[in-house]
C-alpha cells in the first residue's frame, strides 16, 4: 500500500528539558524567539510534544516509515549542539525509523561553521536544517551561510530552510526571509539541494518564469504546516507550477496543524486529507510521499 512508504522529511524533536517546561528553560538558554512561538502571550499554543515513543507511535498510526528529526532554528550555537546530541540519541535507538538533520548556526566564522557540520557528521546526520536567515542572522552573503553551502554541496546534504510567506496575514514571531535571498543561494551554489520549507513562502509560483525555474533546478518545497496557512488545494496548484518531483511532504509534527480538533499532536489527519482533499494521482502521491525524498538522498 502506498500509505506503508511514506517519508515525513519535516519533523522536529525536542528534549524533555525544552518541553517540560518551555518558559523557565528558554529563558536561560537565551532562545527568545522560540520561546514566542511555542507559548505566545494571549493565545493557545498550536506547539505540540512527542517523545520518541509517541513519535513512534504517531508514525504507525499514520503508516508513516521513516521520519526526518530537524534541529530547530536556535539563536545560540550551544543549544543547536544540545538539541543535535538528543536527535542523536534518537537515531543510535531506532535507525531505521529516523533520519537526522543538524541545527546548525550559520551566523559565525567559516571555520566555526565547519566545525559544526564536522561533529555533525560524528553523529550520524546527513542533513541540514530547519534554518531560519531572519532568526539566525545570515543572508547569502555570509561567510557562515557561504562555507556551509559548499561543505553541504560536497557531501550531498540537502539544506532545509524555513521560509515566511512573502504576503500574507502577520504571525506573531513571524520574521521574514526575503524570496531573493532563496534564489541568490541558489544562484550562487547551484549543485545545493535546498528544501524551502511552508511550499517556499510562494516562490515555487514564480518558476513559470523559464530563466528562474533554471536557476531553482535543485529546489525543492515541502508541505510542512499546510493545514494552517493553506487549503487542500495549494497541492495542485504548485504542481501545476513546478511539477510533482518538486514536491516533497513534510507534517511539521509535533505542531498541532489541526488545532481546533487537535487535543494532541498526530500525523494521520494531515496525511488523510492529502489522500481525499487533494485530487491527486496515484503517480503523484507516491512522488509526494517517498520518492522525491528517496532520490533526493541518493
Amino acid at each position: 500500500m502506498l500509505s506503508d512508504h511514506i517519508i515525513d522529511c519535516h519533523t522536529h524533536c525536542f528534549p524533555e528539558a525544552a518541553s517540560t517546561d518551555p518558559h523557565a528553560w528558554a529563558q536561560a538558554q537565551n532562545e527568545s524567539h522560540w520561546l514566542k512561538l511555542v507559548a505566545p502571550e494571549g493565545r493557545p499554543s498550536i506547539q505540540g510534544w512527542a517523545n520518541m515513543d509517541e513519535h513512534r507511535e504517531a508514525m504507525k498510526t499514520a503508516g508513516v516509515s521513516r521520519s526526518v528529526l530537524l534541529g530547530w532554528y536556535w539563536e545560540n550555537e550551544v543549544t543547536c549542539r544540545w538539541q543535535n546530541e538528543a536527535i542523536a540519541a534518537w537515531l543510535g535507538k531506532c535507525p531505521d525509523r529516523f533520519i537526522g538533520y543538524a541545527a546548525i548556526q550559520p551566523n559565525t566564522s567559516a571555520p566555526k561553521v565547519i566545525q559544526q557540520l564536522e561533529d555533525a557528521r560524528e553523529l550520524g546526520f546527513c542533513g541540514v536544517g530547519e534554518l531560519h536567515m531572519g532568526v539566525q542572522g545570515f543572508n547569502s552573503h555570509s561567510l557562515g551561510w557561504q562555507a556551509l553551502a559548499e561543505w553541504c554541496t560536497a557531501h550531498n546534504w540537502p539544506v532545509n530552510l524555513h521560509v515566511t510567506e512573502a504576503a500574507g496575514i502577520p504571525q506573531p514571531g513571524s520574521c521574514q526571509t526575503p524570496l531573493n535571498e532563496f534564489v541568490n543561494m541558489a544562484i550562487a551554489s547551484p549543485d545545493l539541494r535546498l528544501i524551502l520549507a511552508h511550499w517556499g513562502g510562494g516562490l515555487a509560483f514564480y518558476e513559470h518564469n523559464p530563466r528562474l525555474r533554471k536557476i531553482l533546478k535543485n529546489v525543492y518545497y515541502d508541505t510542512a504546516a499546510s493545514p494552517l496557512l493553506y487549503q487542500p488545494s495549494i497541492f495542485r496548484s504548485i504542481i501545476n507550477s513546478v511539477g510533482a518531483d518538486k514536491v516533497l511532504y513534510g507534517s511539521d509534527y509535533p505542531l498541532r496543524v489541526y488545532p481546533k480538533r487537535q487535543k494532541k499532536p498526530d500525523m494521520s489527519g494531515f496525511i488523510n486529507s492529502i489522500f481525499n482533499e487533494t485530487d491527486l494521482a496515484e503517480a503523484e502521491l507516491r512522488k509526494i510521499f517517498s520518492k522525491n525524498f528517496q532520490r533526493l538522498i541518493t
